[in-house]
């Protein structure tokens, strides 16, 4: 419908009752034809529909503008003045109009909540919106219903609540042969929700098919309103697949659509964007859409600080490649200013360990310890905020689902949520430990050996800090990150008086294989701290060995002094039982869920002790059967 004229629908002087109408519902029908395919036509649009209709006092003709004036609004990212429109004539709605016009009314009044959060008027529209359907039932209407609701649980991180609730709405969709445009949209509402909990579940396959199948929605149907944020968020899909050239389509074709106004939507494709020059090394065309995009920021909002802290740290990282040392060091200094005004524990985190890096490769080993002191106290708060965070989530979902299946379902994701902090966090012991005797070089004078271990440390928390918001990691990528953790605390803790080895079968393609992230490191870091801590000869080996095409069993072995013997020092004190308790047992649970989840009943954990000729303690064998998660094709 793009391109029909609207000058002759221009308002004349004193029109009569019956011509208001008339061209009121001409206005209405173009309204309805440009509301979700080019938003800003819509708002020229409703500019003459309230010309017409400014000294009206005809009560139909008020309800049928505000109530479209406030759906115009909504699609330009208008909130408060969407909310203020309905608040005016909603009184009204339920009065004057037919109950199928009061449910679809308060349905969009209810997005406008939503998109507000406030969340106790939405319950009230809720219930309002229940009892009109019961009075005259309407399938899609009630679909409508189901993806607000969705939404709403989507906001409050009740993952399962909302699957549920579009998966109904799905069905009655699939039910219908043809939809309105609205129902249309409606649908890419509801599979961007579902893009939306398969990213934060870590399904990253699934979120990109259903970010997906909103462009095929929004595409088949002239959808173009919010347009700009889907090719977005399906280019972010795209990247975290590491499918950076397909990612920079998507990205690209956020920036170029004219019909959704966001620009925080295109500040993020510009971003990303230059992000995905910056792994293809190509660095100066990386710099220009990072300076494209932190000038809309500013535009924004200049108080943007998370989003202009990212900025900063990249043009950071691409000045290095470029070897302008200068440039590096102004950009990392500006990003530790953001991150400053930010309070955000996890950027200072991210900053810190940059800034560590920086001073590390000049061979300024001191400050690299001060930074990476600092990076450690401040990734230890963010995840003491994270766990707090996931407490206060499951408590808003206790509250929500009282049933003793969705109870247990909770119990579960709790598991899910405290391994997820837990396996981010090394034991404090190590930490302190590691840091100390790096100290300890660098009061030393041994400035070379301090600079490597504190590069190889740093690089140790920097990806525990990155696959702890992963559900699943590279065989490839598990097995690098624990030779680093075994070597370091070869090195630094054990001096040298321990041995490790790490064997993979030529079967297992390591790139290839995904499998949950670091549920391995726990048995490793037992087998450490109860196991060989007190030898001299201690010795840990792990080996990965190809069961079938669902499991890879993970044998991990040390030559210590067994389990008898390291309960009774810890019966005595000797040992910090809590990280290690909490460590296993909740990996043996995570076990049990992805058991339940893959429908894989070799999925187990079996300690053997080993015994010498003699019958004495002679270690401790560890068997995991792991989970294939995914392949990854080539």
């Amino acid at each position: 419908m793009r391109g029909i004229s609207i000058k002759n629908l221009t308002p004349q002087k004193s029109p009569n009752i019956g011509s208001i109408h008339a061209k009121s519902q001409k206005l209405d029908k173009l309204l309805k034809d440009h509301l979700y395919k080019d938003a800003l036509q819509a708002s020229k649009i409703i500019d003459l529909l309230e010309e017409l209709l400014s000294n009206t006092t005809d009560i139909g003709l008020k309800i049928l503008f505000h109530t479209r004036k406030a759906n115009v609004s909504n699609q330009l990212y208008n909130y408060k003045e969407a909310f203020r429109h309905f608040e005016e004539i909603l009184p009204s709605v339920d009065i004057h109009s037919e109950i199928k016009e009061q449910i679809a009314i308060h349905i969009d009044y209810l997005g406008v909540l939503i998109n507000l959060e406030k969340f106790n008027a939405c319950d009230q529209a809720i219930n309002k919106i229940i009892q009109l359907l019961k009075a005259a039932p309407d399938e899609l209407l009630n679909a409508r219903l189901l993806v607000r609701e969705g939404s709403i649980f989507v906001k409050k991180g009740n993952y399962d609540k909302a699957i549920s609730l579009f998966n109904e709405a799905d069905k009655i969709y699939e039910d219908h042969d043809s939809l309105k445009v609205k129902d249309s949209y409606f649908q890419t509402i509801l599979f961007s929700g579902l893009g939306n909990i398969y990213d934060h579940n870590g399904d990253h396959k699934k979120s990109l098919q259903s970010y997906l199948k909103v462009l095929e929605i929004s595409e088949k149907n002239e959808i173009h309103t919010r347009l700009s944020w889907h090719y977005l968020h399906t280019g972010l899909a795209c990247m975290t697949l590491e499918d950076f050239e397909q990612a920079k389509i998507f990205f690209e074709k956020s920036i170029k659509i004219i019909d959704d106004s966001s620009k925080p939507a295109r500040a993020g494709a510009y971003a990303n964007l230059g992000y995905c020059f910056f792994t293809n090394n190509n660095f100066k065309n990386a710099l220009y859409y990072y300076d494209t995009a932190e000038e809309i920021y500013k535009e924004l909002n200049k108080e943007d600080h998370t989003n202009l802290f990212y900025i900063q740290l990249w043009k950071s990282q691409a000045f290095s490649k470029l070897g302008n040392k200068k440039r590096e060091s102004d950009h990392l200094l500006q990003a530790y200013e953001l991150a400053k005004k930010s309070e955000n524990s996890k950027i200072l985190s991210i900053v810190f360990s940059s800034i560590a890096a920086f001073y590390a490769e000049r061979g300024e080993f001191e400050l690299a310890y001060k930074y990476q002191q600092m990076h450690t106290n401040y990734s230890e708060e963010y995840f003491e905020e994270l766990k707090s965070q996931q407490i206060t989530e499951l408590q808003i979902k206790y509250n929500t689902e009282k049933s003793e299946r969705e109870s247990e379902l909770l119990k579960l994701e709790a598991n899910r949520l405290q391994l997820k902090a837990l396996r981010a966090q090394m034991n404090p012991h190590f930490i302190h430990n590691a840091l100390n005797s790096i100290q300890h070089f660098i009061n030393s004078n041994e400035k070379e050996t301090a600079g490597r271990y504190l590069a190889q440390f740093a690089n140790l928390m920097r990806n525990s800090l990155y696959y702890s918001d992963m559900e699943s990691i590279s065989l490839e990528e598990e097995i690098e990150f624990l030779k680093e953790y075994l070597d370091i605390n070869k090195k630094l803790r054990y001096s040298d008086q321990m041995e490790f080895e790490i064997e993979v079968d030529e079967d297992l393609e390591e790139d290839l294989i995904c499998l949950p992230s670091m549920i391995v490191q726990p048995y490793v870091e037992n087998a450490l701290e109860h196991g060989i801590r007190t030898r001299t000869d201690g010795k840990v080996k792990i080996i990965f060995q190809d069961h079938d095409d669902e499991t890879i069993k993970c044998i991990i072995e040390d030559n210590g002094i067994g389990r008898e013997m390291a309960m009774l020092i810890q019966q005595k004190g000797g040992y910090h039982e809590k990280h290690r308790s909490m460590g296993t047992a909740i990996t043996q649970k995570r076990l049990e869920v992805l058991k339940s989840s893959f429908n894989n009943s070799n999925l187990s954990v079996k300690i053997i002790d080993l015994k010498d000729e003699n019958g004495q303690a002679s270690g401790t064998k560890v068997e995991l059967m792991i989970p294939i998660i995914e392949f990854k094709y080539k």
